[in-house]
């Protein structure tokens, strides 16, 4: 027993100890010879901001700029060390407090105007803007990227490039503005990738012009959709359209599932995933719906429509082409998740190296100093090749 109070008190110490580090992590320790790069490697003999400007280009300035807005709030836990600010989220709180944070970090960002001209502004370089930001955010916290990225390029790609003008000019200043938060209702709990596959059901009531979108089985209920369990007010949801009997195929519509308050609409069943190994931040969720009516107008009708009396129409005949039409624009989000990837793989690489530069694994004579791993041949055949493959696909 002894043993076991002597385990609790040591665990019980880490645990109150691990978020107030005295001792500043860019100083040089005397405890192993540990020394961090800033302060044991010689400085660099090129121009490393010229080295960033290659890499970052046109998108250095939108970078600092989100930063910046970072590093001024606590919401992004920044800590000063060595005369650099760093921050990072505290990924060891519950799932309930990481989807908290998450939400005050958003409500931040807007309030400093970060997403202002997100999907209204036009033309290549409000694209990019838009498409950096949200790789910056993803940078940061994979959860407030992933969260982010659904509701501006999911929910609102959707909008503008599925929707037509009457779409754009209700849903996406509202969006941007945070007053609506969407979400993508495509993934089901029986089909994911085969997008052709869903189950979901809506048809069309003429007598009121209103769609009705049904959940038929419980292998159709919307499965993992991301900002569904708490936030969401509105979806964009995929589903079979059958139009007097006949399967037009997949097509978008646009459904309100919360009211302003944040209550679930009725015909609307949500339940929440629940906890995950990683994006806790994320409010993964399942929706069902019950026969639910929506305007005639909550189509998404930019490859097809139906008129007021029900009849079906696309300028699109062959059903692949038309389908093919329908989810092109959603490659950006492919697109989005390889960029992504890219710097998740930076951050790796730089802790990686960082610590290489750092740690030191025995010595070659005696009374000689350690050798840091990077100098072992081994370590550099491991990740140099890395470095510069990621330098060159960065390019």
């Amino acid at each position: 027993m002894d043993r076991v109070n002597f385990r609790a008190k040591v665990l019980t110490g880490h645990l109150k100890n691990h978020h107030n580090l005295a001792v500043d992590l860019l100083q040089a320790a005397q405890c192993v010879n540990y020394s961090p790069p800033e302060l044991s490697e010689p400085p660099s003999a090129f121009n490393t901001k010229a080295l960033r400007k290659l890499l970052d280009g046109e998108s250095m300035d939108e970078i600092d700029y989100i930063f910046n807005l970072m590093i001024q709030s606590d919401l992004f836990c920044p800590r000063e060390r060595g005369g650099k600010v760093f921050i990072s989220p505290d990924f060891n709180k519950s799932m309930e407090h990481q989807r908290e944070m998450t939400m005050k970090r958003i409500n931040y960002l807007r309030k400093q105007g970060a997403f202002d001209g997100w999907l209204t502004r036009k033309g290549p370089d409000a694209e990019r803007s838009g498409f950096t930001r949200g790789i910056i955010f993803g940078v940061y916290d994979h959860s407030l990227g992933i969260k982010l990225g659904v509701h501006f390029f999911l929910w609102g790609g959707a909008i503008q490039f599925m929707g037509t003008k009457r779409h754009q000019d209700k849903w996406l200043k509202p969006t941007e503005a945070y007053e609506i938060i969407g979400c993508f209702a495509m993934t089901e709990l029986g089909h994911g990738s085969n997008v052709r596959g869903i189950e979901t059901i809506t048809r069309y009531d003429a007598s009121t012009q209103e769609f009705i979108i049904t959940t038929p089985c419980e292998s159709a209920q919307k499965y993992w959709i991301g900002g569904a369990a708490n936030h969401a007010t509105h979806a964009v949801v995929f589903s079979q359209l059958k139009i007097n009997g006949v399967n037009q195929g997949v097509h978008a519509f646009i459904a309100q599932i919360r009211d302003a308050n944040g209550n679930i609409r009725p015909n609307v069943r949500i339940a929440d995933c629940g906890h995950k190994i990683g994006l806790n931040g994320v409010d993964n969720g399942r929706i069902w719906f019950d026969n639910l009516r929506i305007p005639r107008e909550n189509l998404l009708n930019s490859v097809a429509d139906v008129s007021p009396d029900g009849q079906y129409w696309s300028a699109i005949k062959d059903p692949d082409q038309r389908f093919a039409a329908f989810l092109a624009p959603l490659l950006s989000g492919r697109v989005t998740i390889a960029a992504g990837s890219m710097n998740i793989t930076k951050i790796g690489l730089a802790i990686a190296v960082r610590y290489s530069l750092s740690r030191r694994a025995f010595s070659i004579g005696p009374n000689e100093p350690e050798v840091l791993l990077l100098d072992y041949p081994s370590h550099q055949r491991r990740l140099l090749p890395l470095v510069a493959k990621t330098y060159v696909t960065n390019l």
